[in-house]
């Protein structure tokens, strides 16, 4: 973890996302704040030391190949995630348990995001 790369979202598309959000009547929190991502999963061995490191509010494999892409584009970037399973509830269980909700409250935010992008053009 010596070497790293940090993706900052773009300042207004966290504004619009946030006034998405308090249009709509989600069922669970919304935050918004650091996530890490990397190329490997998380080991009970590594928690600590990334928790001490970066404090994310979250962590995923995906997000980084998607901001780098952004930010060599020269394309406004954004992360919209939900957690399906945390370190206490870890696992394809909770994944799965949890999977078709997380999809429908990032697809909910997702489209009223569009809605705030379409109504600034």
């Amino acid at each position: 973890m010596d070497e790293f790369c940090v993706f900052v979202a773009d300042p207004k598309l966290i504004d619009m996302s946030k006034s998405a959000v308090d249009k709509l009547s989600t069922s669970g929190k919304v935050v918004w704040g650091r996530m890490v991502t990397g190329e490997s999963f998380i080991t009970d061995e590594s928690r600590q030391k990334i928790n001490d490191e970066f404090a994310p509010l979250t962590v995923d494999m995906e997000t980084a190949s998607i901001a780098h892409v952004c930010y060599a584009n020269d394309i406004p970037f954004i992360a919209i995630r939900c957690v399906t399973d945390t370190e206490k509830h870890s696992g394809v269980d909770n994944f799965d348990k949890n999977c078709a909700k997380a999809s429908s409250i990032a697809k909910d935010i997702t489209v009223a995001l569009l809605r705030e992008i379409k109504k600034s053009w």
